[in-house]
């Protein structure tokens, strides 16, 4: 099944891409691609127990399943006023 990946801010900047299309297993979690990405991006690993994650707009945890055509938004942890 296909899925893409959005990247946010300094997430972006670690895995030096803003949208990305893959090709992966069905019933595969957010846990699971995270879990690939950091082994292409290791800069990723800075961000670990931080990261919030949304699948098509709707907040999700890791354990979250995603279907074919999904769009998942990491994004990293935000501050501010």
């Amino acid at each position: 099944m296909k899925i893409k990946i959005k990247a946010f801010a300094a997430v972006k900047e670690a895995c030096g891409f803003e949208d990305k299309e893959l090709t992966v297993s069905e019933g595969i979690s957010v846990e699971k691609i995270l879990l690939e990405l950091k082994k292409c991006h290791p800069g990723l690993k800075e961000f670990d127990g931080t990261l919030l994650f949304a699948i098509n707009e709707e907040y999700c945890d890791q354990d979250s399943v995603l279907s074919d055509e999904d769009t998942l938004a990491i994004l990293p942890p935000v501050s501010g006023g």
